[in-house]
């Protein structure tokens, strides 16, 4: 997986997510994904506002939100921490995040977006790498979004 983490990195448009899942990689030791005890947040003071924390759920798949970055609520108007994404989105925007971070939990390595979509009545355009995370060292069940608004 190094060979598809270095080229994700190198396609990265801004520097705080390039920092995170260059963290992210090296945190992970060789496994297919860090432990989430791996993670100081005295690490990733550059990125605090742009993370947020979810616990993947299965049968059915939810996600649960821990934590939401406070650029994140900004950017989308809802504090996620402490819901289910389902109950912080519209059925449009849900059914795209659902797939994205469904697509990291199923597939075990980091997907990365550049999106510029409509939501609540105007553009918003931002970038995300969804990064999973275990407890245990196999399963993948929770993810660490990183997200960057781009305010033009």
């Amino acid at each position: 997986m190094d060979g598809y983490v270095e080229t994700l990195i190198a396609g990265i448009e801004h520097d705080t997510l390039r920092r995170i899942v260059a963290l992210w990689n090296r945190k992970r030791a060789g496994r297919a994904a860090p432990l989430r005890s791996d993670f100081d947040p005295s690490e990733m003071v550059f990125a605090l506002g742009d993370l947020s924390l979810f616990d993947v759920e299965n049968d059915p798949r939810r996600f649960w939100c821990r934590l939401d970055g406070s650029r994140q609520v900004e950017l989308f108007g809802v504090d996620c921490t402490g819901k289910y994404l389902d109950a912080c989105f519209p059925p449009d925007y849900y059914a795209l995040a659902h797939k994205s971070f469904s697509d990291a939990v199923d597939n075990g390595r980091p997907g990365y977006y550049q999106r510029q979509i409509p939501y609540a009545g105007r553009v918003i355009r931002y970038e995300a790498a969804i990064l999973p995370l275990s407890r245990d060292g196999r399963a993948i069940d929770m993810l660490m979004i990183a997200l960057t608004p781009h305010w033009s």
